[in-house]
């Protein structure tokens, strides 16, 4: 019999997140612990099933993207108001210092070169998943919930650092206001940006893993909150994305450069002049990506997964031709960085076989028959794009001198 308690460490009776019913308080926690995804599956609630069945059938007129003034958010509001039938698109996101939610939206567009966006159809809201309501008033909720009929959640912490207690009031919490959200008003749908760095978690060994900076707490929440999503899939419509690495638009190819994990271990191979042998981790460019969660969204039947990544792989050797850059094996490799590469620079970004990571999240892809790769964004196109436009640093110390 399920519990009317959520995920924080307080119950979440008396709150507005109580109709997914959880065998206990801490599911999450226990999920973690134990490895066991079943710990975290729900059942909706009498009055949320009688709510649903209420629900007219769903339009799409109107689109709602938390995290809409980030590098993801901001180029799916530009696609969202470039389709015909989509009449507004409201971007919610926070204000910060001087700049309201408008402002940030704008910085982001100009950082990344975002283009196409009709501003006419694109409105502006100061909420947030993480707090109540959405830090809205109980009437501005209201009217919000009764308008929306597309709900993507591209709102996260990239925080690799924080631990997953650290994280969970915030962004699994807030997974499970948009969920109550979705299902109020008007009936929704609802996508939500995971991460393949969930897939570090299989086996009962990797739960038991100290932190690090792969198998972190960011990593952890994305687990939890795609297994409670998973298992949401067949009662609500919904769709999980199991992102790989989201690099730069195919045409002008900017995304967060040294942000990226990714990037800064390439930065170290372009330093030493060598990288190891192996396969090419999986990489989305943004344009595709919101392309797919577009195109999905708007079908009568959409998927309940997605997974966008590059169709044909691709190996390490490619990178090395690239770069510029010889081919060595990765004990090789490991050595020469931790002889030339000063320890602050290194940090925990090689504190695991890349390889084996790779082959981790080297999942095949999912995405939409609609939603095509063109030949001409083959890999090599488009990783010289990104090499070209990452500001890359030489942070090696001279041979000679790490003698």
């Amino acid at each position: 019999m399920g519990c009317e308690y959520g995920l924080s460490r307080s119950s979440l009776a008396g709150s507005e997140v109580r109709e997914l019913l959880f065998r206990g308080k801490f599911a999450d926690v226990e999920a973690l612990s134990r490895g066991d995804a079943d710990a975290v599956r729900s059942v909706l609630g009498a009055s949320l099933r009688h709510r649903l069945s209420r629900l007219p059938c769903r339009e799409h007129r109107v689109a709602l993207v938390f995290g809409g003034n980030g590098f993801v958010g901001a180029h799916l509001v530009a696609r969202l108001s470039r389709e015909p039938g989509i009449e507004q698109v409201w971007v919610a996101g926070r204000a910060m210092g001087e700049g309201g939610v408008e402002q940030r939206f704008d910085k982001t567009v100009a950082r990344y070169a975002v283009s196409g966006a009709e501003r006419s159809k694109i409105r502006w809201v100061e909420a947030t998943p993480t707090r109540v309501r959405f830090g809205l008033t109980e009437a501005a909720y209201g009217e919000l919930a009764g308008e929306v009929d597309l709900v993507f959640n591209c709102a996260s912490s990239s925080d690799y650092s924080a631990s997953y207690l650290e994280l969970r009031d915030d962004w699994v919490l807030s997974l499970l206001r948009v969920l109550q959200f979705a299902t109020e008003g008007r009936r929704k749908h609802l996508t939500y940006m995971g991460s393949l760095s969930s897939y570090f978690y299989q086996q009962p060994e990797d739960f038991r893993r100290p932190d690090s900076w792969w198998y972190s707490g960011y990593a952890q929440m994305k687990w939890v909150n795609g297994r409670i999503l998973q298992h949401l899939s067949s009662e609500l419509p919904l769709t999980l994305c199991e992102s790989p690495y989201v690099l730069g638009a195919t045409d002008v190819g900017l995304d967060p450069g040294l942000t990226y994990s990714w990037w800064r271990v390439i930065e170290i191979a372009r330093s030493l002049g060598l990288i190891w042998d192996g396969p090419g981790m999986g990489y989305v460019p943004v344009d595709v990506l919101v392309d797919c969660l577009v195109v999905n969204a708007l079908q009568a039947m959409p998927q309940s997964r997605l997974l966008p990544r590059n169709p044909v792989p691709y190996r390490n050797g490619l990178l090395a031709e690239l770069l510029d850059a010889e081919l060595v094996s990765w004990e090789e490799f490991l050595a020469e960085a931790e002889r030339r590469i000063p320890v602050r620079r290194i940090g925990s970004a090689l504190s695991e076989n890349p390889n084996r990571l790779v082959e981790i999240v080297n999942e095949p892809s999912v995405v939409m028959p609609e939603v095509c790769w063109s030949p001409e964004l083959d890999n090599r196109r488009l990783l010289e794009l990104y090499l070209s436009k990452v500001p890359f640093r030489n942070i090696a110390r001279p041979a000679e001198l790490s003698a």
